[in-house]
């Protein structure tokens, strides 16, 4: 008896872990997009419904009627830190994406903080930011719901949307300046001798049009710590910018001998254009 039990109930396990270990295709398989803006990473996850000769808006999801945005589970938007959606302030974090549908096209898309939300749970006192959005047409028909970012600058980039024949975009805009110059002054704080951290500090305030006495400052403290041909071409960089001419061409010169000497030609190009360019002013 005690033998038919044991045997019964191995081979109810059996069946159990067998149904839990069992992974088959999905109708709405699962998707992720990723895109990193200026040093933000924002995630988008979500399932792709396929529109299989259905009419979906206005029938499947009908008109101002809110949308879970997706299929399964609501579409959800992960973002590393705060941002601006659609010019309203997002804090860092994981957020539900509900929408409502309008056949005039005047959508909305709700950022909620319900992870779990479905249309008959939503609660507008969730939303953390509330956008209006101007759906278009498609030039064609789109079978998979999409999600994809366009448009990508360095503080800046569009979140796209397109399924059946209606697509519509969202701005994300993040404060790239601030948290760029937070980096550097911690960076700046821990390596006291890291001639490489303040070259890199003075080049990125030069190629961003920041603060250039700062970059100056950092510039030259690379240069004290340990002359190199690509920081001092820096340095004659900032110079230049900042209307010093003179020292300038001079420290140009200085990077043109040190690059020379280590046989590397792009540098020994640039040095030489500048000195050209500089001599004629």
């Amino acid at each position: 008896m005690m033998k038919k039990i044991s045997m019964s109930f191995l081979a109810l396990f059996l069946m159990v872990f067998t149904i839990k270990a069992q992974e088959l295709p999905q109708p709405s398989p699962y998707a992720e997009v990723l895109q990193r803006v200026g040093l933000t990473d924002v995630t988008v996850q979500y399932s792709r419904p396929g529109v299989k000769d259905r009419v979906i808006f206005g029938e499947l999801e009908p008109f101002d009627q809110v949308w879970r945005t997706g299929a399964n589970s609501a579409t959800q938007i992960i973002l590393s830190t705060d941002a601006k959606i659609g010019g309203k302030d997002v804090k860092a974090g994981t957020y539900s994406i509900m929408s409502l549908p309008n056949k005039e096209g005047n959508w909305k898309v709700y950022i909620n903080s319900d992870l779990g939300v479905q249309e008959n749970t939503y609660k507008a006192e969730n939303n953390v930011a509330e956008v209006d959005v101007k759906s278009m047409k498609t030039a064609s028909k789109v079978e998979s719901m999409s999600f994809w970012f366009a448009n990508v600058k360095p503080g800046s980039m569009d979140l796209m949307f397109a399924w059946e024949n209606t697509s519509w975009s969202i701005s994300i805009e993040v404060d790239f300046k601030t948290i760029a110059a937070e980096n550097i002054e911690a960076a700046i704080k821990e390596t006291k001798s890291a001639f490489r951290v303040y070259n890199n500090s003075a080049k990125y305030n030069l190629d961003n049009d920041l603060d250039l006495n700062k970059a100056l400052e950092w510039s030259t403290m690379s240069v004290k710590m340990e002359e190199k041909f690509w920081n001092v071409y820096t340095l004659s960089l900032i110079q230049n910018k900042l209307g010093m001419k003179k020292e300038a061409l001079a420290t140009a010169k200085k990077s043109l001998e040190m690059s020379t000497k280590a046989e590397y030609q792009p540098y020994v190009k640039m040095n030489t254009d500048n000195i050209a360019k500089w001599s004629k002013k």
